[in-house]
C-alpha cells in the first residue's frame, strides 16, 4: 500500500510543478503608472487602481479568451 501512496504522490508534485511552470512563464502585466484598466495615474509600481479594476479586467480578458481574440 506505501507503494501506491508513494507513486501517486509523485504524480501529484510533478503534476503541480508543471501546472506552476505553466502560469510562471506565461508573461504578465508590467507596471506603467497607470491603471490598466481605467487609465487612472498611479504609482510606478502597481499596475491597477484598485481590486474592481483588477477584477473587471480578468473579467474582459477571460471574455476575450473565450471569444477567441487576443488579449
Amino acid at each position: 500500500m506505501t507503494d501506491l501512496i508513494d507513486k501517486t504522490d509523485k504524480i501529484i508534485a510533478a503534476e503541480v510543478a508543471r501546472g506552476l511552470a505553466a502560469v510562471r512563464g506565461r508573461p504578465g502585466l508590467v507596471p506603467h503608472g497607470a491603471c490598466h484598466y481605467c487609465d487612472e495615474p498611479l504609482a510606478p509600481a502597481l499596475r491597477f487602481c484598485n481590486i474592481d479594476c483588477r477584477d473587471d479586467y480578468e473579467k474582459e480578458l477571460a471574455a476575450k479568451t473565450r471569444a477567441g481574440r487576443p488579449g
